[in-house]
């Protein structure tokens, strides 16, 4: 079991489409889907429990195309900045000097999602899409909510 925060990203949202997926995606009815989104456009940041890990990146990332921004919240002992900065700082040994220095010194100012956009952004331009370490950078942004609703963009 997962649990995410929703929260609004853009003025203009595709609320009936974020209701269908969480309907599809967390199980919830049509009213409490709606609650939720509501919930979100409000100002608020509703959680949604869905099955897995991976449930709720599925979900977080289809959230994203509908002007909604979600993370996994931080139940469960997740932390976001402690995830993100693992995560970045178990591939820096592969990465070019460069990057690894620009990153490493973003994570050492705290400012872990710089780190995680800045190792990401060059892992995608420079690795294959399987490639291990860009997966993990990935898995990390989405659950950290650092998917800003960009076709394409993780």
């Amino acid at each position: 079991m997962s649990t995410i925060e929703l929260f609004h990203l853009r003025r203009v949202r595709d609320k009936p489409g974020a209701v269908d997926l969480l309907m599809r995606h967390a199980g919830l009815s049509a009213e409490a889907a709606l609650a939720v989104v509501h919930h979100a456009v409000g100002g608020g940041k509703p959680q949604v429990a869905v099955a897995s890990d991976d449930a709720a990146r599925q979900l977080i990332v289809a959230l994203a195309g509908t002007g909604f921004i979600a993370r996994r919240a931080a139940t469960d002992g997740f932390d976001a900045a402690q995830h993100a900065s693992e995560a970045v700082a178990a591939v820096l040994p592969r990465c070019a000097a460069g990057l690894a220095d620009a990153a490493g010194a973003w994570l050492l100012q705290g400012a872990w999602a710089q780190a995680l956009e800045l190792a990401l952004q060059h892992l995608q331009m420079h690795c294959p899409a399987h490639d291990a370490d860009r997966q993990r950078l990935q898995r990390a942004a989405i659950d950290t909510g650092l998917v800003r609703g960009v076709p394409g963009r993780v």
